[in-house]
């Protein structure tokens, strides 16, 4: 049995790496799109066990896609969600960052799969959080480098 971490575990300054292509820019710009960022729930590896390159190893990945990452404290914005350890056998470092009920902690690991009801988040309050990833991310490799 694979160790999994919890919530908890992660430390704020922690970097989480995600993949993009070329969809996911604005046309005619290098600039990610806020809608490309799917919220709730979205995967990424975490630093800990990964740098940005191994998002190219990842299954049914081209090979060409860029990298982009953003801090575990950047995740937790205004504790809408928290990252949780989701490793897979073919990718121990694999995170989801899952969405949070209103009252529960950064600590708390919600589970798989689970589905909100849309009025506990408003279509602005998840733009907010999209926009807050695209303000604070780093491109840690380009497309096609």
């Amino acid at each position: 049995m694979t160790y999994k971490y919890s919530p908890s575990d992660f430390y704020p300054n922690e970097k989480l790496y995600r993949s993009f292509n070329q969809s996911d820019l604005i046309p005619d710009t290098t600039e990610i799109g806020v809608h490309s960022i799917r919220f709730p729930d979205f995967s990424c590896n975490w630093s800990r066990f990964s740098k940005p390159a191994d998002i190219r190893l990842r299954e049914n990945i081209n090979t060409t896609d860029g990298c982009y990452s953003f801090t575990v404290e950047t995740s937790r914005f205004e504790r809408m969600a928290t990252p949780c350890h989701d490793p897979l056998d073919s990718n121990y470092a694999h995170v989801e960052v899952r969405q949070l009920k209103a009252d529960e902690s950064i600590e708390f690991e919600p589970p798989k799969n689970r589905k909100l009801r849309s009025n506990n988040w408003s279509k602005s309050r998840r733009l907010l959080y999209r926009q807050n990833i695209i303000n604070d991310l780093t491109v840690e490799i380009k497309i096609g480098t």
